[in-house]
């Protein structure tokens, strides 16, 4: 089984869905006992940055969180659909409860991370379909948002969020829709890496600036995009603050298996509502096994958010050293 990673701002783990369309969770064994510390507060944009009491980072100005360090449980994730019958290209309401792995009580209290509580990514296993939606709390304390996917097939349901006093949380949950002959392995992507990093995104260029040498898996890398207007051909120097971040990078390997959530190095002022970004964005991750992956970027600019795509190749570290 598999735990979420230690840190908001750079989540990268190894996920397993159940194979149980219903979205059914084990259950979970209690923590190993630890030694009783007072609250860690950590920045979600920084987790390296950490506080004995509430208060803001002092790199980036962002609200500390109330964490457990030493919590490493994966909180239970239910989910429904209304209706249950799941059809593509029609909307249907999901449903989402989470509830503590000890107790199964339900979990009322989340951190705010990057202006929501909730952040949703539905993802279909050939890696084609890509959407970030943000469901909103129900007085009972589940989470409700209204989903459409375009084509019947097998989906991924990544949800991220927070509990307060716990650790950050990515768990997976699989989805089908009504009627879908085929089955998971003939579903999954079969990724081709991007010859050219370049790519036409809303009104804008975006160029993937990756490492002299390469990825490689198991350490930490930096890459970025490189912003142009595609009328001008000048530098982005206008791009808009999006959920708190001047963008959101979601990465996940060939075989949905491996999960990346990254947002950019540069702080967006809080202080100043009229900031704008570009046209470099800067993004760490570490992926953590070698592979071919997918890369989302969303990007906001002229109130637009757009998605930038790429596919890359990840080498094993003895590859790339030798």
């Amino acid at each position: 089984m598999t735990r979420p990673a230690a840190a908001v701002c750079l989540a990268a783990l190894l996920v397993t869905p159940p194979a149980d369309p219903r979205l059914a969770r084990p259950d979970r064994p209690p923590s190993a006992q630890r030694p009783a510390e007072a609250p860690s507060f950590t920045c979600p944009m920084h987790p390296e940055v950490t506080a004995r009491a509430a208060g803001t980072c002092p790199r980036c100005g962002m609200a500390l969180v109330r964490m457990d360090p030493f919590e490493a449980r994966e909180y239970e994730v239910e989910a429904q659909t209304e209706p249950i019958a799941v059809r593509a290209g029609r909307p249907f309401r999901l449903r989402l409860t989470i509830r503590e792995p000890r107790t199964h009580a339900v979990v009322h209290d989340f951190a705010t991370v990057h202006d929501k509580r909730y952040h949703l990514f539905v993802i279909s296993a050939d890696l084609a379909h890509y959407a970030h939606v943000h469901p909103e709390q129900e007085p009972d304390g589940s989470w409700t948002v209204d989903v459409t996917v375009p084509r019947d097939g097998y989906y991924t349901l990544y949800s991220d969020f927070l509990p307060v006093g716990a650790a950050p949380q990515v768990v997976a949950l699989p989805l089908v829709t009504t009627g879908y002959a085929g089955d998971l392995a003939s579903s999954r992507a079969a990724l081709t890496p991007d010859r050219v990093l370049r790519k036409a995104v809303g009104d804008m260029t975006a160029a993937l600036a990756v490492p002299a040498d390469g990825f490689a898996a198991g350490r930490e890398e930096r890459f970025a995009c490189q912003l142009t207007d595609r009328r001008t051909g000048a530098a982005v120097t206008d791009l808009e603050p999006y959920l708190a971040a001047w963008g959101h990078t979601l990465i996940v390997s060939e075989d949905s298996l491996a999960v990346v959530h990254a947002h950019p190095v540069e702080p967006v002022p809080l202080d100043d509502p009229a900031a704008r970004g570009g046209p470099l964005i800067t993004f760490k991750a570490l992926f953590p096994k070698a592979g071919r992956y997918r890369i989302w970027t969303q990007l906001k600019r002229h109130g637009e958010v757009v998605t930038a795509v790429f596919t890359i190749d990840v080498a094993s570290p003895t590859r790339r050293q030798g």
